[in-house]
């Protein structure tokens, strides 16, 4: 499944769905979760509560505990492809009403940004050793970093400051590419200021610079204060996956 190019303008995303026989591939839970284009689908729903219940079950199916599927790369295409749709500038929240009523409704946010996070999150595990799942899942994705990064990049001049720390946060771990290391000495000066910046994506920032060769000294204290670029729950421990 091919990525289209976003200077041409919006994908229609039903015809985007249909480049991928999704009865041929699968995620953690098929008894138990939607299925991975009833998700997708969901992702673009006028209804934010399905919104963002699709965001959750990106993490909780398509990713499960880090784990990479036939359906995962298929869906990071999806997901990329449909960062510049206006809906996917809805501020949601991918609690759910059990924790909503249990803990309170934290504050919402952009789904755009949660697709970056997502996206960042599943590069920087594809980028472990031993990342989990079958290896010809893994190096599906892995085969998609330059597509994704392509996706990604425009974002980096959005005028929403969110939108452009998430998307900068989500092309780090694609960097690790051989393909893309090129692109690391000109986002040098770019990352060296997000490292700086009081934002939970500072952490990322100062890793991958890390990995990169510099000098993380003067941001080793604020990069191991404990925070979350992700808005909510990347699993769930006290309450039912779905």
């Amino acid at each position: 499944m091919s990525m289209k190019n976003r200077q041409e303008g919006f994908v229609d995303p039903q015809e985007l769905l249909l480049r991928t026989d999704w009865h041929s591939v699968e995620h953690c839970c098929p008894n138990d979760a939607p299925a991975t284009p009833v998700i997708l689908r969901h992702l673009l729903d006028d209804d934010t509560g399905k919104q963002g219940a699709a965001l959750r079950n990106l993490y909780q199916a398509v990713t499960h505990q880090h784990t990479f599927y036939s359906a995962t790369a298929p869906a990071a295409t999806f997901v990329a492809a449909i960062l510049a749709h206006p809906r996917t500038l809805a501020e949601v929240t991918d609690q759910t009403p059990w924790e909503v009523a249990h803990r309170g409704e934290k504050p919402r946010f952009l789904l755009r940004v949660g697709l970056l996070n997502w996206l960042r999150s599943t590069a920087a595990d594809a980028n472990d050793e031993s990342p989990g799942g079958l290896q010809a899942d893994i190096e599906a994705f892995r085969a998609l970093r330059p597509a994704l990064h392509d996706a990604i990049r425009p974002l980096l001049t959005d005028r929403d400051r969110e939108i452009r720390e998430a998307a900068l946060a989500a092309l780090l771990p694609l960097l690790a590419a051989p393909e893309l290391a090129h692109h690391r000495a000109e986002l040098r000066d770019t990352v060296l200021a997000l490292a700086t910046e009081d934002t939970p994506h500072r952490r990322h920032a100062v890793r991958a610079l890390a990995a990169w060769g510099e000098d993380t000294t003067p941001f080793q204290r604020e990069a191991n204060t404990p925070t979350d670029a992700r808005p909510s729950a990347e699993g769930f421990a006290d309450d039912p996956p779905f």
